[in-house]
């Protein structure tokens, strides 16, 4: 019999405790690391992968699971990434229906969209275990994952969700407006209704603002690209990365970032 998993958060920690490693900045640093790897579409490389999967366990998203004579895929996530590099911890599967179908299978392939990047593995030999109560699945390491991206911070289309953005160009003075059309945890895209300021790659725009789900982020923005939205109209986009941000709005904007791409990851399914 399954135990459901409610939002405990006190039990997943120590759940999670048991089977995370302990963390350090330098083993957490994982994209520097993956933009090296060589073949464009797949890690191989254990180490390399080892830091992936931490890095997802860390930010925690989502994960679709296939199990082989299912009818339908299942949610679930990873807890934790053994320290020695022996084994994944997975959480058990929603619907609960999957548990008993992985039981029987032993094996599953996991999709997860992870900082703008499709990411899936295979793993077989899965066993299960109970700890406070709760089931989980432990696995080996995967052989290697699909991971066909390199960008660092990869950008979500945003130009439902109109998130104002506003300004000055530190050089002219003048007022920068508009509203972005792609985000990412470095940067963002905007587009103006006209380049009265005058702005131009290398600028930098003092002063800025930008707001998402109620929090208002201060930030310094620097110009890497100016360009017509489309040839012949007056309307301009400009791309830049942030600067001077605090800890406080990075941290917002990371979760705010987060939640979008658990979003794109549901309306695939559906």
């Amino acid at each position: 019999m399954y135990i459901q998993i409610e939002s405990q958060s006190s039990m997943l920690e120590k759940f999670r405790r048991i089977f995370s490693k302990p963390e350090s900045s330098e083993e957490m640093q994982a994209d520097d690391e993956l933009m090296k790897y060589e073949n464009p579409n797949f890690l191989t490389d254990p180490e390399k992968i080892f830091k992936l999967l931490c890095d997802i366990e860390l930010s925690s998203p989502l994960c679709t699971i296939q199990v082989e004579g299912a009818n339908q895929d299942f949610s679930s996530s990873i807890l934790g990434v053994k320290a020695d590099k022996s084994a994944l911890i997975l959480d058990e599967l929603t619907p609960i229906a999957g548990n008993a179908i992985l039981q029987r299978s032993k094996a599953f392939k996991l999709l997860v969209f992870h900082k703008g990047i499709h990411i899936s593995f295979t793993v077989s030999g899965v066993e299960t275990g109970f700890a406070h109560g709760i089931s989980y699945y432990k696995a080996a390491m995967p052989a290697r994952i699909f991971y066909p991206q390199r960008r660092r911070a990869p950008r979500i289309e945003i130009r439902t969700i109109d998130i104002p953005f506003n300004g000055f160009s530190q050089k002219t003075g003048l007022s920068v407006g508009g509203y972005l059309y792609d985000l990412s945890r470095g940067g963002a895209g905007v587009e103006m209704p006209a380049n009265r300021a005058r702005v131009q790659r290398g600028d930098i725009i003092n002063r800025c603002q930008m707001s998402f789900e109620d929090y208002v982020m201060d930030f310094n923005f620097n110009v890497r690209f100016v360009k017509p939205a489309m040839p012949g109209m007056s309307r301009m986009q400009i791309g830049g990365m942030f600067e001077n941000v605090s800890s406080k709005s990075e941290a917002k904007l990371s979760y705010f970032i987060t939640s979008l791409e658990r979003y794109e990851i549901r309306k695939q399914k559906s």
